[in-house]
């Protein structure tokens, strides 16, 4: 089996291209029922506030006209359209603390849904620009992709899963990951940033032979040892 770890934030527009393009590489792979995705934690701003505001207001955070700062939001909502397949209105902003929505994806992944509701969080947020710290709305996530309700606000209002997401983000610290997304490769190949399909296949494919022939030294080496038989000699 080969294990990526993606470590990502879903305010992250290049986060959810990341996403779509290592999902596009899966499907050319030959081997992707071999492949375990695994979505961990990253907060870009933990201690973003949550509100909403206005182009104009945006604009003067940024130190930006509102012109130059429509031209941003036109330049990023055409990427993501065209790398993601996601509509993206900028008409206002709004601006969530994520922490819960990664907690959210934990839980998911109990049920085996973290990769349904990573892009339903994705898409909550940068497509439909809903406030994903609002309680609600993650338990209306949550109930779409199949989850009960009731167990979802329980978690919600209580202390579940916040250490697994302070895990993820300590362990980034420790891999030196500062920007996303970010794809760890079982546990020791990198890739770093919304790279092409090309990209991800050939590392699938390299990373897949290369894993694969360093097993089969090493189940050849541990078969030459003592606790073998050669070609008239035997050990015991």
């Amino acid at each position: 089996m080969m294990k990526i770890e993606v470590w990502s934030d879903f305010g992250c527009p290049f986060c959810v291209i990341g996403k779509r393009k290592l999902e596009n590489a899966l499907g050319m792979f030959t081997m992707k029922d071999k492949v375990d995705v695994v979505y961990r934690s990253y907060q870009l701003d933990p201690d973003a506030e949550n509100r909403t505001l206005s182009t104009e207001q945006l604009a003067r955070e940024k130190g930006m006209t509102v012109e130059q700062l429509k031209i941003k939001q036109g330049q990023v909502a055409n990427m993501i359209k065209k790398e993601a397949g996601l509509d993206v209105g900028y008409d206002q902003v709004v601006i969530a603390n994520t922490f819960d929505g990664h907690r959210l994806v934990h839980f998911a992944a109990e049920e085996g849904k973290g990769a349904e509701l990573t892009e339903s969080l994705f898409r909550a947020y940068l497509s439909q620009r809903m406030d994903i710290a609002d309680h609600n709305v993650l338990v209306s996530l949550g109930s779409e992709a199949g989850l009960n309700e009731q167990d979802v606000a329980k978690m919600l209002t209580s202390d579940a899963h916040k250490d697994a997401v302070k895990a993820d983000i300590a362990e980034a610290r420790k891999l030196n990951i500062s920007s996303v997304p970010t794809f760890v490769f079982n546990n020791k190949y990198i890739i770093s940033g919304a790279q092409s399909e090309e990209v991800f296949l050939n590392a699938l494919n390299t990373i897949w032979d290369e894993e694969n022939k360093l097993q089969k030294q090493e189940f050849k080496d541990e078969s030459q040892g003592d606790n073998s038989c050669n070609d008239g000699v035997c050990n015991v």
